[in-house]
């Protein structure tokens, strides 16, 4: 039975429908939109005060702060790399910018560059640790997170450093639109990350250091200097957070415990918008879309009147199966 012209044509559009929808699938940045709609969605079912202007502008401060890291670490995995200690740095940044205001008599513009450049040294250790010496990234980062965590401690005795002037919170305070400065300050990097990553030599050298290092040296890339960059700006955007973290906490003290855990939010929204394990693949834009996506599910939990300690074991799960597809997604790349 042979076709109408019709009927080709009907199938025509049919596979150019099915095979769009693939391609659309196939990017874990657009994928992740559907079931983040859907989320939020259910969560309004189950508690109106999922749409209240409070609970958005506290979700959308709340997220600024990893996704301000993740704007350095997309970066950085995208070169083939890893950071596990930037909540860590995010805890020594408060308080070693508290200290320094308290107890040296430094301006708070002073205190502030001290303490972006020894953020800015222990994203250089972290480098020559992983690149020069040879050291996992994850074992690196991993020793520096206890490193950096126990020098807070230390500064501290496990105390809030305070008083400090009220102009340490003044940052923290503004709110254009009633939504803190954080976010913004987050989504203008994102921009600007995402335009780097897309439209300039460092982003086609990230992208060919992190899929093929050797071939990107053979073709003149300084991979080192690359991923020592990222490590650096990684480590610097942590410590920026945690000093506007302070800044928004109420009596602005320098708290060692600011950070906490905030390393595997960062991880897990970067993994679910779709940056590759492997390098070589990732963007802005599905990062932000990530870590969105991590904040709606820790505040849903809440709001719709779950238990709260659910949170950890879904973000676990979420992390785990889009670390699946992405490995699945490598394997079928290869073959």
């Amino acid at each position: 039975m042979e076709l109408t012209n019709n009927d080709r044509g009907k199938i025509s559009i049919g596979q150019r429908l099915a095979r769009l929808g693939r391609g659309m699938f196939a990017q874990q940045e657009t994928a992740i939109i559907i079931p983040f709609v859907a989320l939020f969605l259910w969560f309004w079912s189950r508690n109106d005060a999922m749409v209240n202007p409070n609970t958005l502008n506290s979700i959308l401060r709340t997220m600024a702060f990893p996704g301000l890291i993740s704007m350095g670490m997309v970066q950085l995995m995208i070169a083939g790399e890893i950071d596990l200690s930037t909540g860590a740095m995010m805890s020594l940044a408060a308080v070693l910018t508290a200290k320094l205001i308290r107890d040296t008599g430094l301006t708070i513009p002073q205190a502030v560059v001290c303490t972006m450049i020894v953020s800015l040294l222990v994203g250089l250790l972290n480098a020559v640790l992983t690149v020069k010496v040879g050291i996992p990234a994850v074992i690196t980062t991993i020793g520096t997170q206890f490193m950096v965590r126990g020098v807070s401690y230390s500064f501290t005795n496990g105390l809030p450093i305070y008083p400090l002037p009220k102009e340490v919170g003044y940052l923290g305070s503004l709110k254009p639109f009633g939504i803190s400065v954080t976010f913004f300050l987050m989504l203008g990097l994102v921009v600007v990350v995402q335009i780097l990553l897309n439209r300039t030599r460092w982003g086609s050298a990230l992208f060919a250091t992190g899929a093929n290092k050797s071939a990107a040296e053979i073709c003149g890339i300084n991979t080192f200097r690359v991923k020592t960059i990222c490590f650096m700006l990684t480590a610097l955007l942590a410590g920026m957070a945690g000093m506007l973290t302070m800044s928004q906490i109420p009596g602005t003290p320098g708290d060692p415990i600011i950070g906490r855990n905030l390393e595997f939010d960062t991880l897990a929204g970067i993994i679910i918008g779709g940056v590759s394990l492997q390098g070589g693949r990732g963007s802005a834009l599905g990062t932000l879309l990530g870590v969105m996506f991590i904040q709606l599910v820790r505040s849903g939990l809440i709001i719709g009147h779950f238990n709260p300690y659910l949170a950890t074991p879904s973000l676990g799960i979420l992390m785990t199966l889009a670390a699946s597809v992405d490995i699945l997604r490598y394997q079928r790349s290869e073959h």
